[in-house]
């Protein structure tokens, strides 16, 4: 906001030429919005593919909805309170609270990204690269879950399902729910012959897997299970790597 002014984030779009929606606050820039940038199908197509493409778009147009206090349904492109839902001809669309971060206020479409790899920081661009990623590493799951880590594996694994259900078409949903059990439930790799204990072992698998699903929810915990798995060993090496044997020896059951 400047000078009493709110800044359109489509500015340049649709004879849009300097941003400004009004004086009268966030509802005059929602009016403006949902009358002049939303006001055919054309348009709304237009502002669908230039969202998609740009991350500073996509930034800027959540920053406005989060002041707002409504989300975005990318299906319709239709705006919405946060306690009111989109219906659609077989479905209702919902906005999910407790998504953390700011592809929470579009809902149906992952912040877009340029490059799929985690940053320093921790944030990973979640895309279908980053799960072919994943997956052409030689992980090993366990085969059972724990039982002191099956309650906390059934609430992010539900939370991940919800999640799916609210965003049928996000990207993003689907591919936490496929990354969630080789994030989460991968085998303990000792790293001493004391850790290689039956009962040592056993603890430190339990262990493992408590600590990754602690770090599961939180965006920056995410990132840094993403970065252990393409830090995993893929070869034979000294003691303490993983070989073929261990890898079978190592599955809890």
């Amino acid at each position: 906001m400047s000078n009493g002014y709110w800044p359109c984030p489509f500015k340049g779009f649709h004879f849009c030429p300097d941003g400004v929606a009004g004086s009268k606050g966030i509802p005059r820039l929602m009016t403006h919005i949902k009358s002049h940038h939303f006001g055919s199908d054309d348009r709304k197509d237009n502002l669908r593919r230039a969202i998609a493409e740009d991350p500073n778009l996509f930034t800027s147009v959540c920053e406005a909805l989060r002041l707002s206090e409504q989300w975005l349904c990318w299906e319709c492109m239709c705006l919405h309170s946060f306690r009111r839902g989109c219906h659609h001809e077989n479905r209702l669309v919902r906005f999910v609270p407790t998504e953390v971060g700011e592809m929470g206020f579009i809902v149906g479409v992952p912040r877009p990204c340029t490059v799929s790899e985690v940053s320093p920081s921790g944030e990973v661009c979640v895309d279908v690269a980053l799960l072919d990623r994943v997956f052409s590493l030689p992980i090993k799951t366990v085969k059972s879950i724990p039982f002191s880590c099956r309650m906390a594996f059934a609430q992010a694994l539900t939370t991940a399902l919800d999640n799916v259900v609210a965003m049928p078409d996000s990207v993003d949903a689907w591919i936490r729910l496929l990354l969630l059990p080789r994030c989460t439930l991968r085998v303990f790799t000792p790293v001493s012959r004391q850790d290689k204990r039956s009962g040592n072992r056993k603890n430190g698998q339990c262990l493992s897997i408590q600590r990754a699903l602690s770090q599961w929810g939180d965006r920056e915990g995410f990132g840094i299970l993403i970065q252990s798995l393409f830090a995993q060993p893929v070869k034979e090496g000294p003691e303490g790597f993983v070989t073929p044997q261990d890898n079978r020896e190592n599955h809890t059951t």
